[in-house]
């Protein structure tokens, strides 16, 4: 696991010490060792996090015997010994026990698209031909391991975080109307957009070819679209069968490595598999890790303290309080470089630093949810949206339009005051307002971004902006282009709110979210269930082997029985949300007050601040109404006073 950056000059010669800024942006992702490669118009660096091949000879950047391929490298190819078995009946010697040389030589020897075709893993890459004068750019499957570029007239830059990118001194700031509209309706940037013109996130299942001159070329080797639902054939039985050795094999690639490996253990269906499988199935004792929270009603700390005493695991927690909390936020934008919405990033960046205490590589089951139907919005926006579809159009959104014009807020807060202490919930606050936007769906689309909103509407983001948006979504799987025969079915409906999850939030958003905070803290973080062959077999199974009769995963539950009681497995879903009211009504209140004054917004210059002052008062004035909004609107003007203003 490393950090790699870099640029390609298409008009002169690139110099040493720019490329070297940019990596020391990123020193964090590999504060073991540095490499560089300058001559003529490409320079590569690297920063080296020693995990597999702790010899020097495992440095990047790393060559192809006959010089004409040079590659850094990020993130892990776990069958990486099997690759090296066939490279060596095909005549290639090797200097290194590494991974790194192991992908070099196969795109050496098959080429790019045969060659990423035999890799098991999570990874971003850089590989320079110096033949043909031209810059290859490799990410994973599912996006796992970030890789953002940036190109002009002049050049290309590119590097694992944004931060790596900002610290060239040729690259230029401005903003890009559409990213901002995302990440104020979603929390963060789809696919490939981000905040910044000319700048670019490379899309999970892709690579990119860039010559010396500039000429790019965009490729795409992998897509969750190409697998069928439905296609298994076989029984439950047949499929529980199959699953419990794929991830079992899936698992086992996850441990390869030279440093202690470490387990996050929450009190989740995912989590309770992965420990289950690793400790029952493969007979091994690692130590797995908890954050808590001393508020109880977000604590999952109890779960998993029971869950380690029926599987007997070495286990350990931490408690996060407010000042933790208000200590995170402060780093918050020094973590995730780019505008981030996700409150539990606070919580993970502590997590990340805790289990850097005790491992240098953890294990985590992000993903289970969105390949084996785990979350439980997915059956209630459809049965909401089976609903309303019964009422025409017109007639909703006449509704949609009287209800918003009433005092709803003063009813909602009244009503919430009665339920004593489930009111701070801001999930539960803001199920009314998302039963308003329903009523406006047309298409299951409309029905996938409400459910993922975390702040404004897509058509009314541009009141925030001071801009006249279009629609932000265009191009994206969020797009509403979604209408056909298939609308109202229910089977199309849920494989279309998980294939989307997999395809924005799991990928833009958790994987983010857990990439930036573990390798702040220079901690490698695997996610065995993203194995794309897990992928592959989830997407053919029908959904009555995941979903019957309000049992969700079913078909890891009936694994887990097994070795788990009851009472764990049939524990209502909680995830992993934080005590967001109480801190932004608290601890965080001073940081919003001076954050989002009317000094500061203006300061910034992007946001309307009669629109962000309007939701600060809704806020304090409704018991806790739009507190996801709030956390969008500060983490924005503090990551722009931390980013925007700098180099």
């Amino acid at each position: 696991m490393c950090g790699i950056a870099g640029e390609l000059n298409f008009v002169k010669q690139v110099e040493l010490p720019d490329v070297k800024r940019m990596t020391d942006a990123i020193i964090h992702r590999g504060p073991d060792d540095e490499g560089f490669y300058c001559e003529g118009g490409i320079g590569l660096g690297h920063r080296r996090l020693s995990i597999i091949g702790l010899s020097e000879s495992g440095c990047n950047p790393i060559w192809t015997s006959d010089r004409s391929m040079a590659i850094v490298f990020n993130g892990e190819v776990y069958n990486y010994k099997e690759i090296r078995a066939e490279l060596k009946k095909e005549g290639y010697s090797f200097t290194s026990d590494t991974d790194t040389e192991a992908v070099l030589n196969s795109i050496h020897c098959w080429g790019v698209d045969k060659a990423v075709q035999k890799f098991i893993g999570m990874f971003a890459f850089a590989v320079w031909d110096l033949q043909k004068q031209e810059l290859l750019l490799v990410r994973d499957r599912v996006g796992i391991k970030p890789l953002f570029y940036y190109q002009n007239s002049d050049n290309l830059l590119f590097g694992s975080e944004l931060k790596a990118i900002y610290a060239h001194p040729s690259y230029r700031k401005n903003f890009n109307k559409r990213g901002l509209g995302q990440y104020f309706t979603l929390g963060y940037t789809l696919d490939k957009s981000t905040v910044f013109d000319n700048t670019f996130r490379l899309p999970a299942g892709h690579y990119i070819e860039v010559d010396h001159t500039g000429n790019i070329r965009i490729n795409c080797y992998w897509s969750l679209d190409s697998v069928a639902r439905g296609t298994f054939k076989g029984s439950f039985e047949d499929a529980v069968n199959e699953f419990e050795s794929l991830s079992e094999n899936a698992f086992a690639y996850r441990l390869v490595s030279d440093v202690p490996v470490g387990v996050f253990l929450s009190g989740g269906i995912d989590s309770t598999y992965l420990a289950a499988i690793l400790k029952k199935k493969m007979d091994l004792d690692l130590f797995h890790i908890t954050i808590g929270f001393k508020d109880k009603r977000y604590d999952e700390a109890p779960a998993a303290k029971q869950i380690a005493s029926e599987l007997n695991l070495r286990h350990v927690t931490h408690y996060l309080d407010a000042p933790d909390a208000v200590n995170a936020l402060k780093r918050f934008s020094e973590v995730y470089d780019e505008p981030f919405g996700d409150s539990s990033g606070m919580p993970t960046i502590l997590l990340s630093e805790i289990a850097r205490e005790h491992v240098k590589v953890v294990l985590s089951a992000d993903g289970g949810d969105e390949q084996f139907y785990g979350y439980e919005s997915y059956t209630t926006y459809l049965n909401r949206y089976k609903q309303v579809s019964r009422i025409p159009i017109g007639l909703r959104r006449a509704a949609s339009a009287i209800l918003e014009k009433m005092p709803y807020e003063m009813i909602l807060s009244s009503y919430l005051s009665k339920l004593g202490e489930r009111r701070s919930n801001p999930r539960m606050i803001s199920t009314f307002e998302k039963a308003l936007e329903i009523l406006n769906a047309n298409t299951p689309s409309d029905v996938i971004n409400i459910m993922n909103g975390k702040g404004w509407l897509k058509d009314k983001v541009g009141h925030l902006l001071g801009s006249n948006l279009s629609d932000v979504f265009s191009d994206t799987i969020f797009a509403n282009k979604l209408i056909g025969n298939h609308s109202h079915d229910d089977t199309f409906m849920m494989d279309l709110m998980m294939r989307s999850d997999y395809q924005s939030f799991l990928r833009d958003d958790i994987l983010t979210k857990v990439d930036r905070a573990s390798m702040a803290a220079s901690l490698e973080c695997r996610d065995p269930f993203l194995d794309h062959r897990i992928a592959e077999f989830a997407y053919t199974l029908p959904l009555d082997y995941m979903y019957a009769n309000g049992e969700h995963k079913r078909l890891l539950r009936h694994i887990l029985r097994k070795w788990i009681s009851d009472p764990i497995l049939n524990a209502p879903k909680r995830g992993f949300v934080v005590p967001l009211y109480e801190w932004m009504k608290g601890p965080f209140k001073p940081l919003i007050r001076e954050y989002l004054s009317r000094e500061r917004i203006l300061a910034v210059g992007v946001l309307d601040d009669k629109v962000v002052a309007a939701e600060v008062d809704r806020f304090y004035k409704y018991n806790g109404i739009g507190a996801e909004k709030l956390l969008l609107l500060l983490n924005f003007q503090i990551w722009a006073e931390r980013w925007y203003f700098s180099n």
